[in-house]
Formats: structure tokens, C-alpha cells, sequence
């Protein structure tokens, strides 16, 4: 069974490129991953079956598959062409523990054409992505990266590139997204200034098209619309002078208001699109895939010779991009495969040993309440004797699942090495976290120590219509301690209020959020979590006259 899609699609594609391609029709074969996030080891895929997850056979497969399809290449006529999305690192053990390193070996390894920075690859700091792309043989682009002392291009990535196959000229440029500013310590990105995506696409785009290129290939480290009709829909109600200079464009937003892209990958949202989302009106085509590098993007990209244009696109598999790497399907390169194992070997060892177990399936929620949320939340707030604890979403990564529960487990829940901080704060300080986080299409947060209610329906400020700690109502002129995490202190995910707090009135414990769960595993063990309707949403709720009295 290995060796049977593989060599299928192989010789599928072979014949039908015999049948249809000539001195007329040739084909570039675009292979595109995003948000790897250190992902390059065989995984289990939890995912399909809990309890008997098959193997995913991630960077090995992949480049199995990449190496068959050059050779096929080769002898065809045809070309490749390997780009990725961003946030290649930070996630795993071999990713974070090497910063790095590991997974820009196995990209050299695999021959990357292109790859565009993600937010999290300045998780280490600027000097570390530094030695990261000294360490490429690929290009790292981004044309809205600037040196802010300088006010020009930062010198450590490229504008844009031009690479010549089958006698095409492709012109590939990319865009950071600008959250990275909002998204990353200040510290890790010091010096550095990231402009709006789509004036700065548009000036480079138009720079290589000034250059005669064929195609021009765009990455971003900005997401397609989780559902692509609603995304559309949303887009048709805007306008390019309103949308110029937002601060949270999209890729199909991008994809439709700049112009002269013939292919587009995006990153960043973990949302892959198993089929490819072409704009209607200038037929950009759009790519993304999932994250962890567990799929492996495949798009065979028809061209017209005499005219050196797009004639259409194939999917390797049946109306499908996305190829899922099973190992049972797809054999491991085994140059890789004995590479990842040694990354694994020397990164992984000290993480394997069993530090407790749980009852409770650990599962995470992104809107709310959930066991993970709470556990991490509760043993935020023990920690520090605080009286409430809270943490953003984004920041908790994966599940665990009931039975025994490693350190690697751990790591693969909160794999950024936060740090907890607690400080004192008024109620109605905390009410601003919370409203702030709620306003808009805000979510909210991760908590403990509490019980909020709270009502969509109202105005954005004014959407928390109850919160009770130790039993009692929140008093807007009371000291309360609060704890989170250093990522938030420095106002990421949206908190900016948390950096008017004075340095000298925070306590940073000085251990790690992850640090701290370890231990709580250790000495609790086994663990129970329950849901208490800490997080309430309620959309027929009001305000009492007390509390609109309180908090007016």
C-alpha cells in the first residue's frame, strides 16, 4: 500500500503530461507549505483517530514526493516549484529547541525555492532569523520589512527575486504580515518597521512586471478567509481606498486589489483550502494549506508556451491540492527520514519520560471555556496566589488526551517559553481586559478565578454585563492580583493597555507557564479538570442598574 498513491499520481500525471504536453503546453508543478511550525518529524494524527492515530510521515514524505516528481520533471520538459508560507519553526521540540536550525536544514535539504517570514520566526529575535538566513540556500522575501533608523528595505530579506524555469521568467516577492508588530516582544523585532501589505505588494509587484517576468508568485504570511463564499461577500462590500491601509487584510483581499499576482500563497490562519480559491474578476490563484507539516501542497500549473501565460491548473489528486502524507501512503525519503531521526534524537530525548497522567481529555477551545483552558488558567493562578488569571487563546497550541502525559505533551500545548508575570490592578482595569478583548469580532480570553457573562449583542465596551470573583461582584475601586504571561505584558493580542503598567509593579516569577505545568502534572497527578461556567455567553443577558452604576 507505500508505494501505491505515490507512484498513481506519478504515472497518472506522467501520461496525461505526455498526452497534453508539447512545445505548446508545458507544466509547472508548485509544491507550497505554510505555518510548518517545526514540523519536519512524523507525527501521530491524533486528529483522525485518538485512540489509534495513524502516522503522518511529514518532512520525509514530502520530500520523497518532491524528489519523484523533479525526476519526472526532468525527463517531461516540465518544472518545480517549492515555496512556503511562513512560521517555519516555532511548535515543535526539534523547531523551537534548535531556533530553528533543524528546519531550515531539512528546507535546504528539499530544495526551497522561496519562503516568506512569519511572525513567529522572530520568536528567537531579529539576530537569530539573521543566522537563519545565512544558513538558506532559498530566498527569504518580504517587500514591506524596512529598517526604521534607515527608512530602506531591510538588508536580511529580498524585495523580490526572479527565477528562470523552462525558460519562464517568475518574479516572486512576499509580504510579513503587520501584526508581527502587535504579535511579537518588541525586543525580537527592534529596529525593524512592517508596512501595509497591499501598497507594498503593489510597488514590488509592479517592479518585477516592469521586468518582463512571465508570472509573478506572491507569498504572505496572511490567511484566506476561514469560509471562502463569506470572505468574498465581505470583500465586495469594500472598496480599494478603504481597504489601502487597513491593519488586518486578508489574502483573497489581497489576491483582488492588487493587481498583476498569478499565484498567491497564503499562511498564517491554519485554514488549508483543498481546492485552489481564484479570484473571479483578475483570476489570481490562491493556495493555502494546513499547519504542522502534515500536508503537502501540490498544484500542477498549466502553461501556454507561445504565450508564456496560465492556461489553467490540475490537482494532483482528485479535485484536491492538499495531500495528506500517511506514511502507510507515501514512502519516507530516506536521506530525510534518517535526518529527522537524529534531529529527534538529540532535540526530543530528555522530553519522552512520563511526568503524570490525566482523566480529562485536555481538550483546548478558541471561544471559550475548555478543559486545557481552564487547567492552564487555574495553575496560572495558584502559581502566583493571584485572584484572577487569564491567557490569550493563540497561545495554547494542542490537546492532550486522558491517559499518560509526557513533557513532550506539555511542550506541544505551550511551546513559546512564556514567562508568568502577576501585578495589581484595580476591577475596573480588569474589565478593560476583558471588554477589549471582546470588542468586535474579539473572542475573549482563557480565565480563571472568575465567573463572566457576557452579552455580543451590546456596544463594544460595554458587552461584559457580570463578573464575579470569590463569589462577589467585581468592585471597580478594589485591588485585585492578576497573572498572565509576559507575551501579554508587552500588549500582544490586542491588550496594549498592559504596557502603561509600571515594570517596577510587575513580579516576573521567573519560571515558564509550561515550566509550571510540568510541575503540576508531577505533584497532582491524576488530574481532573471540570467546566463551571466560568465563561458565559449569553446574548439575552443585561446589565443591572448596580453595575451600570458601577462601570459608567
Amino acid at each position: 500500500m507505500k508505494l501505491t498513491i505515490l507512484l498513481i499520481l506519478i504515472s497518472i500525471l506522467s501520461f496525461s503530461l505526455q498526452a497534453e504536453n508539447s512545445e505548446q503546453t508545458r507544466r509547472l508543478k508548485v509544491f507550497f507549505t505554510n505555518d510548518i511550525h517545526g514540523g519536519i518529524i512524523p507525527q501521530k494524527a491524533e486528529f483522525l483517530n485518538p485512540e489509534f492515530p495513524p502516522i503522518l510521515g511529514n518532512g520525509p514524505a514530502a520530500a520523497k514526493i518532491i524528489r519523484e516528481a523533479r525526476a519526472q520533471a526532468e525527463t517531461d520538459g516540465a518544472a518545480t516549484l517549492l515555496i512556503d508560507g511562513g512560521d517555519t519553526f516555532q511548535g515543535t521540540l526539534v523547531g523551537t529547541l534548535s531556533k530553528g536550525e533543524a528546519v531550515v536544514k531539512y528546507m535546504n535539504m528539499v530544495g526551497y525555492d522561496a519562503v516568506v517570514p512569519g511572525n513567529h520566526d522572530f520568536d528567537e529575535g531579529k539576530d537569530n532569523f539573521i543566522e537563519l538566513v545565512k544558513a538558506s540556500n532559498f530566498a527569504w522575501v518580504a517587500c514591506n520589512i524596512y529598517d526604521q533608523e534607515t527608512g530602506k528595505p531591510w538588508e536580511w530579506v529580498k524585495q523580490s527575486l526572479i527565477v528562470e524555469k523552462m525558460g519562464l521568467r517568475i518574479g516572486i516577492t512576499g509580504a510579513a504580515t503587520v501584526g508581527t508588530m502587535a504579535m511579537s516582544f518588541p525586543e525580537n523585532i527592534k529596529g525593524l518597521e512592517f508596512r501595509q501589505e497591499i501598497p507594498a505588494l503593489q510597488k514590488s509587484v509592479a517592479d518585477l512586471r516592469a521586468q518582463n517576468v512571465d508570472l509573478v508568485v506572491v507569498l504572505v504570511h496572511v490567511g484566506l478567509p476561514y469560509d471562502p463564499r463569506e470572505g468574498y461577500q465581505e470583500l465586495l462590500n469594500q472598496d480599494s481606498e478603504s481597504i489601502l491601509y487597513d491593519q488586518s487584510v486578508n489574502s483573497m483581499e489581497i489576491a483582488h486589489f492588487v493587481e498583476g499576482i498569478d499565484i498567491l500563497l497564503g499562511g498564517h490562519l491554519h485554514k488549508g483550502y483543498q481546492e485552489a480559491w481564484e479570484d473571479p474578476s483578475n483570476h489570481t490563484i490562491c493556495l493555502q494549506n494546513y499547519a504542522n507539516g502534515g500536508n503537502l501542497g501540490w498544484v500542477d500549473v498549466l502553461i501556454d508556451m507561445p504565450t508564456k501565460s496560465i492556461a489553467g491548473y490540475e490537482y494532483a489528486a482528485d479535485r484536491n491540492s492538499l495531500l495528506l502524507l500517511q506514511e502507510d501512503q507515501f514512502w519516507p525519503d530516506s536521506t530525510v527520514a534518517k535526518f529527522a531521526a537524529e534531529q529527534q534524537e538529540l532535540y526530543a530525548q530528555n522530553f519522552l519520560g512520563v511526568i503524570g497522567d490525566t482523566r480529562t481529555s485536555l481538550n483546548r477551545s478558541s471561544i471559550g471555556e475548555a478543559p486545557m483552558n481552564n487547567l492552564i488558567c487555574d495553575v496560572l493562578r495558584e502559581r502566583c496566589k493571584a485572584d484572577f488569571a487569564f491567557m490569550n487563546f493563540g497561545g495554547i497550541r494542542a490537546n492532550i488526551k486522558s491517559g499518560a502525559v509526557t513533557r513532550e505533551d506539555v511542550f506541544k500545548v505551550l511551546p513559546f517559553g512564556n514567562e508568568i508575570v502577576s501585578f495589581q490592578a484595580k476591577g475596573s482595569f480588569l474589565k478593560l481586559i476583558l471588554e477589549t478583548k471582546l470588542n468586535g469580532g474579539g473572542r475573549g480570553l482563557a480565565i480563571s478565578g472568575a465567573k463572566v457573562t457576557f452579552n455580543r449583542s451590546l456596544e463594544d465596551g460595554s458587552r461584559v454585563v457580570n463578573v464575579e470573583i470569590n463569589g462577589e461582584s467585581l468592585d471597580p475601586d478594589k485591588i485585585y492580583r492578576l497573572a498572565t504571561t509576559d507575551y501579554l505584558l508587552e500588549g500582544n493580542s490586542g491588550l496594549f493597555m498592559l504596557r502603561r503598567i509600571n515594570r517596577d509593579k510587575v513580579s516576573f516569577h521567573g519560571t515558564l507557564l509550561r515550566d509550571a505545568m510540568v510541575d503540576h502534572f508531577t505533584q497532582n497527578s491524576p488530574i481532573e479538570v471540570s467546566l463551571n461556567g466560568r465563561w458565559k455567553k449569553d446574548d439575552n443577558a443585561q446589565p443591572t442598574s448596580e453595575w451600570q452604576e458601577k462601570f459608567k
